[in-house]
C-alpha cells in the first residue's frame, strides 16, 4: 500500500526563502498567492510574516497582526526583515516588516512561546452545522478573473451556514453569523495556514447586509489555541460581523478542528467597497 504524500508546510506553500542564517526573507509573489487583481493575498503576507517569526527564533505563533499598507503587482518579490526587540525565556516579540524596493508593503507583529500550562478553559463551542461531506462545495466566479490563478484556486470553501458574501454563495441567514468549512489540501494546518484561512472570515460581511459585498482589509490579527491534531483536515471558520457603519466594519471568526478543537480566534477590520 502506497504511503498517503506529505503535507507540506505553509512555509514550503508560500515559497518562502531564507537568505542563509539572516533574518531577511523573500516572498515572491506569484499568482498563487495573490487575491483579487493579483495583488497579495492578505491572509498569505499574514502568513509569511508569522513563519519568518517562528522560524528566526525557533518558537511557536501564540498571537499575531498584520497592517496592510501598499498593494503589490504579479512578479514582484516582498523584501521581508524580521527584527526581535525582545527575547524573554519563555516568550519573544517579533516584528516582520515587507518592502518591494523602497515601498513598505505590510507590517506584522507576533508574540511566540511556550510556557507551562497551569490551567485550562474553553467556554466557546463550534457551530452546530452539517459536516463537511453533506454541504455543496463552493464555486466561486470572479468575473474575468476567472481563468486567472489565485489563492482561491488553492483554499476549498464549503458553507455550512448562511450565505458566502463574496459571490452569493449559500443563503442569507438573516442575521450576523455564517458558518464555512475550510481546507488547504496538501497543506499542513500549521499557523500560516490558518492565518491564510482565517481571510475568509469577512465573507460574512455579504451575509449580514443579504447582499453580495466586497471589502478590503485593514488588518488582520489571530490568536492562537491549540494545534490541530487531525492536521490537514477540514477547519471550521464560525464567523461573525460586529460591526457596519461609517464605511467600515469588524468581524470575528473562531477557528475549530474537525474533533472540535479550538485552533484560533481571528479579526479584522475592513474597507466596505460595494452593497
Amino acid at each position: 500500500m502506497c504511503a498517503a504524500p506529505a503535507l507540506r508546510s505553509s512555509t514550503e506553500f508560500l515559497n518562502l526563502d531564507r537568505h542563509g542564517d539572516t533574518d531577511r526573507w523573500s516572498l515572491p509573489l506569484t499568482p498563487a498567492i495573490g487575491g483579487g487583481g493579483g495583488s497579495l493575498f492578505g491572509g498569505a503576507g499574514l502568513a509569511a510574516g508569522i513563519q519568518a517569526i517562528e522560524l528566526t527564533t525557533g518558537r511557536p505563533a501564540v498571537w499575531a497582526t498584520g497592517q496592510y499598507i501598499a498593494r503589490t503587482q504579479p512578479g514582484e518579490v516582498l523584501d521581508l526583515e524580521v527584527t526581535i526587540p525582545s527575547q524573554g525565556y519563555t516568550v519573544s516579540q517579533g516584528r516582520m516588516v515587507g518592502h518591494v524596493g523602497d515601498r513598505e508593503i505590510i507590517t506584522v507583529l507576533a508574540a511566540v512561546g511556550e510556557r507551562p500550562e497551569k490551567a485550562r478553559g474553553i467556554w466557546a463551542t463550534p457551530a452546530d452545522v452539517p459536516n463537511p461531506d453533506e454541504c455543496e462545495p463552493l464555486i466561486r466566479s470572479f468575473g474575468d478573473l476567472d481563468e486567472e490563478e489565485s489563492m482561491h484556486n488553492h483554499v476549498d470553501i464549503r458553507v455550512a451556514r448562511g450565505m458566502f458574501g463574496f459571490v452569493e454563495g449559500g443563503t442569507p441567514s438573516g442575521d450576523e453569523r455564517t458558518t464555512i468549512w475550510s481546507r488547504m489540501p496538501g497543506v499542513r494546518n500549521d499557523p500560516g495556514a490558518l492565518a491564510i484561512m482565517a481571510d475568509y472570515g469577512p465573507s460574512a460581511l455579504g451575509n449580514a447586509l443579504g447582499e453580495q459585498t466586497s471589502c478590503t482589509s485593514i488588518d488582520n490579527t489571530i490568536r492562537f489555541a491549540d494545534s490541530d491534531t487531525s492536521d490537514g483536515a477540514w477547519v471550521q471558520l464560525d464567523n461573525q460581523i460586529e460591526f457596519i457603519g461609517n464605511g467600515f466594519a469588524h468581524g470575528t471568526t473562531l477557528m475549530w478542528s474537525q474533533d472540535g478543537q479550538l485552533l484560533a480566534v481571528a479579526s479584522q477590520s475592513m474597507i466596505v467597497r460595494s452593497s
